[in-house]
């Protein structure tokens, strides 16, 4: 049996969403993986070029991704925010802690993610707009001679939006 979402996170999609219930991912991963993964979309912003998807893994670890609307392939290399149990020395109980605080702030406030093409690295950036500047939410990099299948871009650097999707969000 897949992971449960926990009841934090369960109460704060919960409120922030009020009726617009986040879809249970139809397709089911293969594989020995299957009973160790939950995923979750939640409902994309009207005109919003991407929507979050939430992973809830076996042993405690989460993932808030990004995922395309209208591209080719649903599997495309975009950004992603991991929190995973080993990152530090924290308990589950302060690892769901953030895991819903990054959640909050990415659900009741414009978003955009940035993704550059750097000389070797394909670079992703996710923010969101507090009102009077973009804080981040994290980054990362990948090799760009890898077998990703990124977004191609024209030029050097492309800005994706969504605005919130939270109910009274600021």
């Amino acid at each position: 049996m897949p992971p449960t979402i926990d009841a934090k996170t369960s109460s704060l999609l919960n409120r922030l969403l009020g009726d617009r219930n986040p879809l249970i991912h139809p397709e089911e991963p293969t594989g020995d993986i299957r009973e160790k993964i939950a995923k979750l979309d939640l409902p994309p912003a009207t005109g919003a070029e991407y929507f979050f998807r939430l992973w809830f893994y076996e042993g405690g670890d989460r993932e808030i991704s990004a995922v395309l609307i209208g591209h080719q392939n649903d599997d495309a290399y975009f950004w992603y925010r991991p929190l995973e149990m080993g990152e530090s020395n924290e308990s589950e109980d302060d690892l769901v802690s953030e895991f819903c605080e990054k959640l909050e702030a990415l659900l009741t406030h414009e978003t955009r993610v940035v993704q550059r093409k750097g000389w070797l690295f394909w670079h992703f950036r996710c923010e969101y707009y507090t009102g009077e500047k973009w804080k981040s939410v994290y980054s990362y990099s990948a090799f760009r001679g890898g077998r990703f299948k990124v977004p191609q871009i024209k030029g050097r650097k492309r800005v994706y939006h969504s605005a919130p999707i939270a109910i009274g969000s600021p």
